[in-house]
């Protein structure tokens, strides 16, 4: 698994600050999950931001999972290429 380009402090939840039951998110998953492995788009969430009602993957998480998909776009493009690229590899954009 490669390091995280979306920040590099996974001593607490990328949403909340909290610091208590962190848990890996990969920004893409699904389907993308081993291209987020690979191009390092995770972040740490708490419980209750990753598996939580209003977390990424709870039933009212779809505004957080959105965020976390464009802020990870957003870094893969500043890193290793463009939005036609991006498209290429991951199927679609979130921008």
């Amino acid at each position: 698994m490669r390091r995280s380009i979306i920040t590099e402090d996974t001593s607490k939840c990328y949403e909340c600050g909290c610091t208590e039951n962190l848990e890996r998110h990969h920004c893409i998953h699904g389907s993308g999950r081993k291209l987020a492995d690979k191009y390092g788009l995770t972040v740490m969430l708490c419980m209750d931001c990753h598996r939580g009602t209003k977390g990424v993957h709870g039933r009212d998480g779809a505004e957080l999972d959105l965020k976390l998909k464009r802020i990870a776009q957003e870094a893969w493009e500043a890193k290793y290429g463009d939005r036609q690229d991006w498209h290429r590899i991951f199927g679609k954009s979130y921008l």
